[in-house]
């Protein structure tokens, strides 16, 4: 058992050290030197927050913040420094999904990165 901790221990050092857990980190505190995008992304998870609060209570959101929520969006799409975070985050995300296929594998014996011929939507491989 203390191998398999021991191992673990080192993947979780391996992954602090990794390309993309650097890359991910260099760009959040690209964001934290940007106040713009500082802003935008404080003012997305606000209206974030009051969306799921009113959909929590079964209340409709009004025009008016869907709106501002939609405008917010798009300013994270065009603003590099969160757009490379997320870019930055999706391959991070990438990597720990292949991590988790190989003890998945370890544990069930099959490949969850390889289509069952009868349920291609059961894999994570080709989505």
């Amino acid at each position: 058992m203390s191998n398999v901790l021991e191992k673990a221990a080192e993947l979780a050092e391996a992954l602090e050290v990794c390309e993309e857990m650097k890359n991910m980190k260099d760009k959040e505190a690209a964001i934290k030197q940007d106040p713009e995008a500082s802003t935008i992304l404080n003012s997305y998870f606000q209206m974030q927050n009051e969306l799921y609060q009113l959909q929590e209570m079964g209340k409709e959101p009004e025009a008016e913040l869907v709106a501002q929520f939609n405008e917010v969006q798009n300013k994270m799409e065009t603003n590099i420094h969160i757009a490379e975070f997320y870019k930055c985050q999706e391959e991070l995300g990438k990597l720990l999904q292949k991590i988790n296929g190989l003890i998945s594998k370890a544990i069930t014996g099959e490949d969850p990165t390889e289509c069952a011929p009868s349920d291609c939507a059961s894999c994570v491989g080709c989505h």
